[in-house]
């Protein structure tokens, strides 16, 4: 089981919605006081009835959760503080399971000390990192439909989509393409539609095939001098992995972003959260976007 995200928006939504059915016992309510007054800018709120998102004021992702309860898998034990954070590595579980990522302690002195060293804010990159599967879902079915629409192009010129004569028919292709450049009309008006068609499926499936997919995230987030923007880049997010690059990052003042970048800003922030627009990139909400590296429509 991989570590679970959370926005800190959709921890604050959660904990609004159910604020009534959400009661903890008195020992959560001790341990949120405690990180309350030892954490500085910190807030928690109701997960489910025996646990709690903790965040920080002004951070986009929750830095994980305290709980108390019985969390052992092993065997039925005494309920206990917990704390569950994404660099957590509990090695008396395995990687795949929820306790993995839990420190557990029977005392509330201890439990803090683990929450203070534990839950901590999250990198620009590992934001990054966390969101990247989203516009890789949103660019694969662009692609998948790219390819479906060639190959049904193909088939309505009479050309097979597959197989062993593959070659043939790349030739065969590019006799046909290079007729139509060359001013040519076919006399059977549907087929040289079809073959028009294809040219443009053709170049449209072409852009992706054998390509990398560059890709920048961008934040925005307060500071004390003002609103700076961080930007990283992931060289390919559609690789398997997707770590940004070590020397593709920058920082700016709000108002010294970059024209290109403010433009794309622009354009996705009319957008509705999690809504992709192919050519230019992702939003993930009002502070957070993936943008294409670079005109992916020529």
């Amino acid at each position: 089981m991989a570590y679970k995200h959370k926005l800190v928006s959709d921890a604050r939504e959660h904990a609004e919605r159910h604020s009534s059915d959400l009661i903890h016992s008195q020992e959560l309510r001790n341990f949120r006081i405690r990180l309350h007054k030892e954490m500085r800018g910190v807030e928690t709120f109701p997960r489910d009835r025996s646990s709690a998102w903790v965040c920080m004021k002004g951070e986009p992702m929750a830095l994980g959760w305290i709980g108390y309860g019985d969390y052992q898998t092993s065997k039925r034990g005494e309920p206990k503080y917990v704390v569950y954070a994404r660099n957590v590595a509990n090695m008396k579980y395995s990687d795949y399971t929820e306790q993995y990522y839990m420190r557990m302690a029977v005392n509330i002195d201890t439990a803090v000390r683990h929450a203070r060293g534990y839950l901590c804010k999250y990198s620009t990159d590992e934001i990054a990192t966390v969101f990247a599967g989203d516009i890789k879902r949103a660019v694969r079915q662009v692609k998948g439909a790219a390819d479906d629409a060639y190959s049904e192009a193909k088939k309505n010129v009479g050309i097979k989509t597959s197989g062993y004569r593959d070659g043939m028919d790349n030739r065969l292709m590019a006799e046909l393409f290079n007729m139509v450049h060359a001013g040519h009309t076919f006399v059977d008006a549907e087929l040289d539609t079809n073959i028009r068609t294809l040219m443009a499926k053709k170049k449209e499936n072409d852009r992706f095939s054998g390509k990398t997919t560059p890709v920048d995230f961008l934040r925005t987030y307060e500071h004390y001098d003002g609103m700076r923007v961080d930007t990283t880049r992931i060289e390919d997010v559609m690789s398997y992995k997707t770590e940004p690059m070590h020397d593709h990052k920058h920082t700016y003042l709000a108002q010294d972003l970059p024209e290109e970048l403010a433009g794309k800003v622009a354009v996705m922030s009319m957008c509705e959260d999690g809504h992709f627009v192919e050519g230019v990139g992702y939003k993930v909400n009002d502070a957070m976007f993936y943008f294409y590296v670079e005109d992916v429509t020529t």
